[in-house]
């Protein structure tokens, strides 16, 4: 009874469920109900890592156009399409369409193209730990948030007096996705936010550079380049999912050092453990918690039947610790743990991050600034966590850094 009574209280998708302990919750689920109903939603919570990896990547029975994130439930509960449901990215497409769209954008985040990119992301990172200074500071303020966005405006094409107002604007367009945008926020979106980034296009339309706003005006999809909405509505998916992931698994990264210090040492102590610290951060933080499907049959799953036009939402973060698929030590943070990399984090089959090699990628110089400049890194005040049903993060991380 215990155990009913506390899964009643959750509230899935309402983002102060997440300050709390949602792990635990997700823990007995995985144990007692890996396909639960969610009443209050109306919607399918699935806990499990073999179900969410299986439901991902079936396109044909679960598909991503009207139901991909948190913010999509809550509209289908509501019976209202979704925010922008016509001129949504390409995270909200299914085969055919998606795949013609991922092989014409995804060229720029291929691990051959990132790589190229490296010395422009090592050097916004020296700066950034370059200016930092010898006492506490917000690790969110002055690192995790600026570091990824000021790449991806690079990237973009944003001139760079303009990254730190930038900045911002990611964090304010991310909020749609977890369904907590207020009318504030929507409006410097559509006040501030788009205008500049057509204006930049526009610009790119003319004269062409190698960044991906021109990229924008050169695509075409079956011989049909984007219209004004699509341009757009790209632009402002590679802004906020190019920098709110990256920006949640640094943010990430002192968490969970600071949480497990015997840990913190290990990769402190031997530089070559960086790359597997990253994906078990990835695997244990979970900067994306979940996403999103909607059923197109009646499918039963563990003797529950999913009908036509349900919606599911796929928490990553329970998956990332099935002991079914983990091991005893699921709960554990291992820089150690030999597949650390099958990890959830980034998705799962054709919706996999577009943009996994570069958060990877930064998230390691992050790692080797830190091992280079200092010993080990503390939270020393009060942190306070990003109230979001979507992403894992903070919106402030006090921290000090003890130089070598």
């Amino acid at each position: 009874m215990a155990i009913m009574s506390a899964l009643s209280e959750a509230r899935f998708d309402d983002a102060s469920f997440y300050l709390g302990d949602p792990n635990a919750t997700f823990r007995e689920l995985r144990e007692n109900d890996p396909v639960h109903w969610y009443e209050q939603g109306k919607f399918w919570v699935i806990t499990k890592y073999d179900d969410i990896k299986m439901i991902s990547a079936r396109p044909e029975k679960f598909k991503s156009e009207r139901i991909a994130i948190m913010m999509d439930l809550i509209a289908n509960r509501e019976g209202r399409d979704p925010q922008g449901y016509g001129a949504r990215g390409i995270m909200f497409m299914d085969p055919p369409q998606h795949r013609a769209h991922r092989k014409a954008l995804g060229v720029r985040f291929t691990p051959s193209a990132v790589a190229k990119i490296e010395g422009r992301v090592r050097e916004v990172a020296a700066s950034i730990f370059g200016s930092l200074p010898d006492g506490e500071f917000d690790w969110i303020e002055r690192v995790a948030e600026p570091f990824p966005v000021y790449v991806f405006a690079h990237m973009l094409g944003v001139p760079e007096e303009d990254w730190a107002k930038v900045a911002g604007w990611a964090t304010t367009i991310a909020k749609t996705g977890s369904g907590v945008a207020d009318d504030s926020d929507m409006e410097t979106i559509f006040g501030e936010i788009a205008p500049y980034l057509m204006a930049l296009v526009a610009e790119r339309a003319k004269e062409p550079t190698d960044d991906l706003l021109s990229m924008l005006t050169e695509v075409r999809i079956d011989g049909e380049p984007f219209n004004e909405i699509e341009v757009l509505t790209y632009a402002l998916t590679l802004l906020a999912a190019g920098s709110e992931t990256t920006q949640s698994l640094i943010a990430g990264i002192a968490a969970c050092f600071d949480l497990h210090p015997d840990q913190a040492q290990q990769a402190f102590a031997d530089p070559e453990v960086g790359s597997n610290a990253v994906e078990e951060v990835m695997r244990w933080w979970t900067p994306v918690m979940s996403m999103a499907r909607q059923s197109a049959q009646d499918i039963d799953l563990r003797g529950h039947m999913i009908r036509e036009g349900d919606g599911l939402l796929l928490a990553y973060a329970s998956a990332n610790r099935d002991v079914d698929h983990w091991g005893p030590t699921a709960e554990e943070f291992d820089v150690h743990r030999a597949d650390a990399a099958g990890h959830l984090g980034f998705g799962v089959g054709e919706h996999f991050c577009m943009g996994a090699a570069l958060a990877r990628r930064e998230a390691r110089v992050v790692l080797d600034e830190l091992v280079a400049r200092t010993k080990g890194l503390r939270v020393t005040g009060q942190a306070v966590m990003r109230p979001s049903s979507l992403v894992h993060t903070y919106d402030r991380l006090p921290v000090t850094l003890d130089y070598r």
